[in-house]
């Protein structure tokens, strides 16, 4: 008969009761979107370095929006949907999607952000 990794794996019979593991599924959840949002913080802070003269705040659900100087405002994705930003040069205009190529293993905040500026220093 065959091992599985199942068969190999000495926690594999070990469960935790269901009101605990619920309760250390929602930790789980919960440390890993402060860590995010975290993130976003220092993204947006670095961003804000990099963009001298524009205003960049983070906010819900996980945005990086830039006001920047020209007068432009771009509302920049993260991770989660595949690094792009939107720019729109005026109010009510038409709304640009830039694809910007942050690596996927990239977790340093300066780094994506130093990538964003660049491609945000065109508007």
């Amino acid at each position: 008969m065959p091992n599985t990794p199942r068969d190999n794996d000495p926690l594999a019979a070990f469960e935790l009761p269901p009101d605990l593991m619920t309760s250390t599924f929602e930790h789980a959840i919960s440390d890993d979107a402060d860590s995010a949002h975290e993130h976003g913080h220092a993204i947006a802070a670095a961003l804000q370095k990099a963009l001298k003269g524009s205003t960049v705040e983070f906010g819900f659900p996980g945005i990086v929006t830039a006001h920047l100087k020209s007068g432009a405002i771009a509302r920049c994705g993260g991770p989660g949907i595949g690094w792009m930003i939107d720019v729109q040069r005026t109010k009510g205009g038409e709304v640009r999607t830039i694809d910007v190529d942050v690596p996927h293993d990239e977790t340093d905040a300066g780094e994506v952000a130093a990538i964003l500026a660049k491609a945000l220093r065109r508007y």
